[in-house]
């Protein structure tokens, strides 16, 4: 009997009954054999979906290829046709392998794909950690690519409009403005929930023109680059890099050099110097920059240039920095704001002083980082709750070092006042961080009183406060 019901499936791997003695089970031995589609799972955009186990993106791609119908699909899987016009339409994922191995061997997909795929794990957990190398191919891809604009993979369906990407836009805006004051948190599902329903849908249907295509690709990499900012807030380096890589891979679709670039300095190079590879940081700024060149706009080639300033610092290389830093500025000096992208809006003369502010306190100079702080916290908005946060803390940091700890004290009042409204991960880092290095000071009544707000409103950092 324990033989019998070891048995499975040759079709779609499910447990057979210790009553069927045949090799197939009910459903997949009912089910007519659907029309092979060898070609259609090399092409990029089936490998996309692949990829990211997105099986209702192949779904319809096979429809589309093969004029298959859906209830036809449903009896060779052994489902409802409803489930799989849910699956199509982003309302049902796939999310275990046994039942995604059920989908590729019925649609007939070659068994040499199937290691693209996340073995034993879901899509957002894959590559758990940080690895530069995984990041390597998509920036070569990035640095040779000309545009190739997906202008609608069907031919039928409703098109993808101006007025679709204007609905898509302010959805971004909506969940940038929210991610600005309170972090990741519960938004960042709603966040993932909408790219994978409403944005994947929109990316598999047909488009109304060229350009509409190049935008729906540059929108869609924004949609991507917030998805991994939010995973790098909740500490999930690896989901992060991925969802940047995904994100420039549909910059490069979209032609849209800068913002490629931006993808490359800004978000993989930061990751790579929260990750502590200030090398690699340096490297993939440097790449950025050389790939840019004169034709980003000045605000863009200052923030990747920020980049550079940041990794040197880390690095000691205090002349070089100077040097970078000067650059970002005279870049700032160059900046009219009626050409500069919207995505790039937010940097400003205070957030260059918020990436100051960092450069010298890793190179030991804590007075001139202590007035870049104060400056990027009096610029950077009443709004912008997650950046407050971080540059009270290192404000913090700075009298630390200085030994003034009243006032490290009350920077740390406000450092932890501002992560208690949020969710962020990073921010609750920086305080832990901060208490801990407020330890020494455990007698003090300043310092008392911060660990007893501590305790109060963010109880999951009390534990690095010295007792």
């Amino acid at each position: 009997m324990s033989e019998q019901a070891a048995r499975r499936c040759a079709t779609c791997g499910c447990a057979l009954s210790r009553f069927n003695d045949a090799p197939l089970c009910g459903p997949c031995s009912r089910s007519p054999q659907l029309p092979a589609a060898d070609d259609l799972w090399t092409t990029e955009p089936a490998r996309q979906a692949l990829n990211t186990w997105d099986i209702g993106a192949a779904v319809g791609l096979y429809r589309r290829y093969t004029g298959a119908k859906q209830v036809r699909i449903a009896a060779a899987v052994g489902i409802d046709q409803s489930e799989v016009s849910r699956l199509e339409r982003g309302g049902k994922k796939i999310r275990d392998r046994q039942q995604l191995l059920a989908w590729t061997r019925a649609l007939g997909i070659p068994e040499t794909l199937i290691p693209a795929y996340a073995a034993d794990a879901q899509p957002d957990a894959v590559n758990a950690t940080f690895i530069s190398a995984r990041s390597e191919q998509v920036i070569a891809s990035w640095l040779t690519a000309q545009a190739a604009l997906s202008v609608g993979s069907g031919s039928g369906g409703l098109r993808v409009t101006d007025q679709d990407l204007d609905v898509a836009r302010g959805m971004l805006s909506m969940f940038r403005e929210l991610d600005h004051a309170h972090g990741a948190g519960s938004f960042a599902g709603h966040l993932v929930t909408y790219i994978d329903t409403e944005l994947n849908g929109m990316i598999n249907r047909p488009v109304s023109t060229d350009q509409v295509a190049a935008d729906r690709d540059r929108l869609a990499a924004e949609f991507l680059e917030l998805a991994g900012y939010q995973a790098v807030d909740a500490g999930r380096d690896g989901a992060s890099q991925h969802l940047y890589q995904r994100a420039l891979t549909a910059a490069i679709r979209s032609g849209d050099t800068a913002y490629g670039g931006y993808l490359v300095a800004v978000n993989l190079g930061h990751l790579a110097l929260h990750c502590k590879h200030p090398e690699v940081a340096l490297t993939w700024a440097k790449k950025a920059e050389a790939g840019v060149g004169t034709a980003a706009s000045p605000a863009t080639r200052a923030a990747i240039t920020a980049v550079s300033a940041r990794a040197l610092a880390r690095m000691g290389r205090e002349k070089e920095t100077t040097t970078a830093l000067m650059t970002c500025e005279n870049l700032l000096d160059a900046v009219n704001p009626d050409n500069e992208p919207a995505w790039i809006a937010y940097f400003n003369r205070a957030y260059l002083a918020d990436e100051i502010a960092h450069c010298l306190h890793d190179l030991g100079r804590a007075p001139a980082a202590r007035t870049e702080a104060e400056s990027a916290m009096e610029g950077v908005g009443a709004s912008r709750v997650r950046r407050l946060a971080i540059d009270a803390a290192l404000l913090a940091s700075t009298w630390l070092r200085s030994g003034d700890v009243e006032q490290a004290c009350a920077a740390a009042r406000q450092a932890v006042e501002y992560t208690a409204r949020t969710s962020s991960g990073r921010c609750r880092q920086r305080v832990r961080t901060l208490m801990s290095d407020l330890s020494v000071y455990h007698g003090s009544p300043y310092a008392a009183e911060v660990e007893a707000l501590v305790r109060e409103v963010l109880p999951e950092a009390a534990p690095a406060i010295s007792r």
